[in-house]
Parts: C-alpha cells; structure tokens; sequence
C-alpha cells in the first residue's frame, strides 16, 4: 500500500506535513488526502470494470450476431419459397386429375347408360359394337393421358445462393455452398 515517509509536500493540498508516498504513483499524501485519493483509485477500477463489461456485451453481440440470424432468415425465406411452389404444384396436379377424372366418369357412365339400353332392347350388330368399343379405348386413351403428367426440374436455382466471407486484412476465405458439396475458397 502506502509508506510512511518525513514530512513532504502533499501532492494535493501541497502543504508539509506526514504524509504516505503511494507505492503505484509514488506521489506523497497527507493523511487527509490519501483517502481522495484512494478514491479515484476506487473510481479508475469501477470504470475499467465498467469497460470490461461493455466489451463482455460486445463479444457476446459477436457471438449471437446478426450474421446467424441472416441466415436463419435466408433459410426460412427459401424454404417457404419452396413450400409455395410445391403447394402450386400439388394444385395444378389436382385440379388437372379432377377436371379429367370428372369427365371421365361423366363419358363413362353415358357409355354404361347406353350399353344398359341396348342390352335391354337387345338391339344391337357389328356397327354399334365397333362404336362402344371406340368410345371405351377414347376413355382408355384419356385415362391414360393422366399418367402422362411428369414434374420437370429446371436448374435455374429457386433461390438465392449464400455465401460466408471472412477477410482478415488482404486474405480472404469464401465459404461457399453449391448444391451437395461445401467448399472453402481462399483468395490472396
């Protein structure tokens, strides 16, 4: 802490008397000015303590950045892209089967009223056989134009690529993800 020493001049009041030399600033205080200055001593801590956690708060800013929640954001932004399309997709794919299906079934049950009739009038030949017979592979060749429906991909990207870029002064790493394979770039 503090030695005692022969009057000196205190440093603040600059009057001669006992006084204690500081063993950090080796200044010399009266007995009543050391207790001041002790207390700026006290003050000087506080605000480094103060500034450490100023910069503890900082660091962890750092570390939950705004950086991870960009790309929270950019995932959740792509993935309802993704959901939408699929949803469109499935749309179109039902209404397509509906639409077709109905009519369908709306030709398949006036072919099953008319060969109703005309087993009931048993008034039928060759020509009127043919006829059903055509109007049965038309059914056959509309169902299966329903399974003619195919999803195509189109390599153009649904969305936007990320990338991470850490520079520390002239060199530059780019970590970059492209489709199935994460690779680190370096640029010097």
């Amino acid at each position: 802490m503090a030695k005692v020493t022969s009057k000196e001049h205190c440093v603040k009041c600059g009057k001669k008397r006992a006084t204690l030399k500081c063993a950090g600033c080796l200044c010399d205080f009266c007995y009543d000015h050391l207790n001041d200055h002790r207390q700026e001593l006290n003050q000087q801590f506080d605000e480094i303590e103060f500034n450490r956690d100023l910069f503890r708060q900082t660091l962890n800013e750092q570390t939950n950045n705004s950086l991870f929640k960009q790309i929270d954001q950019w995932e959740k932004d792509s993935i309802e892209i993704i959901k939408q399309i699929a949803n469109q997709c499935r749309q179109i794919l039902i209404e397509h089967r509906n639409d077709n299906i109905n009519q369908i079934e709306i030709n398949l049950a006036k072919l099953t009223d008319q060969l109703k009739y005309t087993r009931q009038e048993n008034n039928f030949n060759e020509i009127d056989l043919n006829q059903y017979k055509d109007k049965l592979k038309q059914l056959t060749i509309e169902l299966n134009r329903l399974h003619n429906v195919s999803i195509q991909q189109n390599s153009t990207s649904l969305v936007n690529k990320i990338s991470v870029v850490v520079s520390y002064g002239k060199d530059m790493n780019i970590y970059a993800f492209h489709r199935k394979n994460f690779y680190r770039e370096n640029n010097f």
